[in-house]
C-alpha cells in the first residue's frame, strides 16, 4: 500500500543509495502499534511498501534480521536501515520527513508534534500513556483471564476518562485555549497522541466485546466521541485500520483459545 492508495500525495524525500526512496513497514494487520506507524506515514505523504508478517506463527527472515532484539513488529525500514518500536518509529518519521510549509504558510508536510517544548512534552506524555497504558490494557482483555482480566475491564474505562481530560487540558494549553478542533491541543489535524490512539477507531467494539463492557458515552465523554468520529473520517486513517468485523472475529477466536488453555492448565 502506498500513499496514493490512501488518497494522499507522494512527497519528495531523501533518496536512497540507488537514487530512489525505499520505505517498508513490517506490520501485523491487527496490531494497534503498527497501525500508528502506517497512519503517520500516510499523514506525512510518504509512499511505502506494506509487508504483512504472519506473527506468531512464522516470523520472516527480514523481520528477524531487522529487529533481532525484540523480533516484533512494527519495523520501519528506510533505505535499508531498520527502526523498531512504534513510538521510536513515530519520532523517526517526524525527523526523517520534517514539517514544511508553502509560501502562504500552509502545511505541505504535516507536523506530528506541536512545535513548542511544553506542548511537545505533553504530546509525548499522552502518546506514551496511550501506547503503554491504554493499548496494553486493551490487549489484556484478549490475553488474560481471571483477576487480570477483571482489572483490565476496570482500568480501560478509567483510562478512557483520562483521555477525555487530556483532550480538554491540551486544548486549553494550546493557543490560549482558542483552538476548537477535535484532536489533541484543539487542533484540526492529528498529532502524536492522536496517531497512537487512532487504532481505537477499529478496536473500540472489539475491546468492548472482549471485556463485556461499554465505554462511556457522549454524555460523559463528549470530546472522546467527537475525536473518534473525526479520526474515523481521516483519509490517512481509513486505509491503515482493519475491518471491524474481521478484527472482532480474529480476536474472539484468540480469546477463546486463551480461555481453553487456561481451563486445561487448571485440570
Amino acid at each position: 500500500m502506498d500513499v496514493e492508495e490512501a488518497g494522499g500525495r507522494v512527497m519528495d524525500v531523501e533518496e536512497g543509495a540507488g537514487g530512489a526512496e525505499v520505505v517498508q513497514l513490517l506490520n501485523l494487520w491487527a496490531s494497534p502499534f503498527a497501525m500508528s506507524c502506517a497512519i503517520a506515514l500516510n499523514i506525512k505523504g510518504v509512499a511505502f511498501t506494506y509487508v504483512d508478517e504472519d506473527i506468531p506463527y512464522q516470523k520472516s527472515p527480514l523481520l528477524l534480521q531487522s529487529n533481532p532484539v525484540y523480533k516484533e513488529v512494527p519495523v520501519l525500514i528506510h533505505n535499508d536501515k531498520p527502526v523498531s518500536q512504534s513510538l521510536v518509529i513515530l519520532e523517526y518519521i517526524e525527523e526523517a520527513w520534517p514539517p514544511s510549509w508553502d509560501a502562504a504558510g500552509g502545511a505541505q508536510r504535516a507536523a506530528l508534534l506541536p512545535g513548542k517544548a511544553r506542548l511537545n512534552a505533553l504530546a509525548r506524555f499522552w502518546a506514551q500513556y496511550g501506547n503503554c497504558k491504554f493499548i496494553e490494557t486493551g490487549l489484556k482483555l484478549m490475553k488474560k483471564v481471571g483477576e487480570e482480566h477483571e482489572a483490565a475491564r476496570r482500568d480501560i474505562v478509567e483510562q478512557f476518562f483520562w483521555f477525555e481530560k487530556g483532550l480538554a487540558e491540551t486544548a486549553a494549553e494550546s493557543a490560549g485555549g482558542g483552538n476548537a478542533g477535535p484532536f489533541f491541543f484543539g487542533n484540526d489535524c492529528p498529532c502524536l497522541p492522536d496517531i497512537v490512539m487512532a487504532s481505537l477507531v477499529s478496536w473500540k467494539e472489539t475491546y468492548e466485546s472482549l471485556g463485556a463492557f461499554t465505554f462511556p458515552g457522549p454524555e460523559q465523554c463528549p470530546r472522546m466521541h467527537r475525536w473518534l468520529s473525526a479520526m474515523a473520517q481521516l483519509p490517512a486513517v481509513t486505509p491503515a485500520v482493519p475491518d471491524k468485523a474481521r478484527l472482532l472475529t480474529h480476536c474472539t477466536l484468540f480469546r477463546e483459545a486463551v480461555i481453553q488453555a487456561a481451563a486445561a492448565a487448571k485440570s
